[in-house]
């Protein structure tokens, strides 16, 4: 009787217990800070892949912004940071972007442009990655932890073929130049609509991005896929593209991170 009466009182407080400790644990993770993101270095990557830039711009060299995966949801969110190339500016620029890769929607943004570099140190003000980061922890976790992102860590680039599931699937990036381009105009940006599909070898094609840059929108000269990044929760994908610029005088151009997500399992017909 003792005995039963002493399993009965175990099992009542292991019951608590594990009702109390997510609990615990989900506080836990609604205070967490995000640290600083490790960068992914793309610049060797696209030049490397980027031969067709290198015969329709023969010695325009280009150099791409510094790209940091943050991390990813269980849902389909991304989060990336970037730092734009600075064109002899002498500032430190920077974005981060919460990205929801089943409609390549923009969930959040934050930009910092920053004045000169001297100035703002004197001033107090963020002027580098680690003061940014450091000024804008709580801001940046907070918006991080209200869409589900997880850390990542450190990131690997993949490059195409992708595999998964036995099958392996090729990213296929068409790129359709601006009408009505006058001569004048095209030195600055050709490029006006981009189609990126993804082919199945086992189950078909999707197209996973069909963008047609807007009236008044700056046009890249060059977009170029540099790879992806897959996801640890589910089988997704956040294809890696590259937008080249005109730089601010002319060559050397810049390079632009645009994420686009695709399902690795789904939409192929």
């Amino acid at each position: 009787m003792i005995k039963g009466k002493l399993v009965t009182a175990v099992l009542l407080v292991a019951a608590c217990l594990m009702m109390i400790l997510p609990g615990r644990a989900q506080h836990r993770n609604a205070g967490a800070v995000f640290n600083r993101p490790v960068e992914l270095k793309l610049q060797a990557t696209a030049r490397r892949l980027f031969k067709s830039y290198d015969r329709e711009y023969p010695k325009q060299a280009f150099y791409t912004e510094n790209f940091y995966p943050v991390g990813w949801s269980k849902n389909g969110n991304f989060a990336y940071y970037v730092e734009p190339v600075d064109e002899a500016c002498g500032c430190y620029f920077a974005k981060l972007f919460i990205l929801d890769l089943k409609t390549d929607k923009v969930l959040w943004k934050f930009e910092h442009d920053g004045d000169s570099i001297d100035e703002d140190r004197k001033a107090g003000k963020p002027y580098s990655f680690i003061t940014l980061w450091r000024a804008n922890q709580k801001l940046f976790s907070d918006k991080l932890r209200e869409y589900g992102i997880e850390p990542q860590g450190r990131a690997t680039l993949l490059t195409f073929p992708a595999s998964y599931g036995g099958d392996m699937l090729t990213a296929d990036l068409k790129t359709q130049e601006r009408e009505s381009l006058d001569e004048d105009a095209r030195i600055y940006g050709i490029v006006g609509k981009l189609t990126l599909q993804l082919n199945s070898k086992r189950s078909g094609k999707k197209t996973v991005l069909d963008y047609s840059y807007k009236q008044g929108e700056a046009l890249p000269l060059y977009v170029g896929t540099v790879g992806y990044l897959k996801s640890p929760f589910e089988p997704r994908i956040a294809v890696i593209l590259m937008e080249i610029f005109r730089g601010w005088e002319g060559p050397p151009n810049t390079g632009n991170v645009k994420i686009s997500g695709a399902s690795l399992a789904t939409g192929f017909k």
